[in-house]
């Protein structure tokens, strides 16, 4: 099953950067707990709204902002962590190239929480993993 899970975020992720939000969120639990706490004022909480906050939140953060998925990992049965790249440049200046991880539990082939990492190293510790 874990290797399904691998799949679904994948195709979660292939979803939102094609900008189908509606099909993205699909691969959430309509009550989704989202941890976004890594960020300053990023949103923790539950539902399909906190998603759509949280990227709109980062999306306003950045004139310019891309994201690429470097990696995603099987991490146990029901756990995934994902690697991305996340580019961004600022109105006054601010560039961003830094390599920030999630960490996605899935349960009957849905996505029922998310944790964001800005350090890879501690959703690999929080997975119970080595990279």
């Amino acid at each position: 099953m874990s290797q399904d899970n691998v799949t679904i975020v994948r195709r979660m992720w292939e979803a939102f950067l094609s900008g189908d939000v509606p099909t993205a969120l699909s691969f959430y639990s309509p009550d989704i707990e989202w941890d976004g706490s890594n960020l300053p004022d990023g949103p923790v909480g539950t539902g399909h709204d906190v998603i759509i906050e949280h990227v709109a939140r980062c999306s306003e953060s950045w004139d310019v902002w891309t994201v690429e998925v470097e990696r995603v990992i099987e991490a146990g049965t029901d756990r995934v962590i994902l690697l991305m790249r996340e580019k961004g440049k600022s109105a006054s200046g601010v560039v961003m190239d830094e390599v920030h991880a999630e960490l996605y539990t899935l349960r009957d082939s849905m996505i029922v929480r998310r944790q964001g990492f800005s350090d890879p190293t501690e959703a690999f510790a929080a997975a119970g993993v080595s990279e």
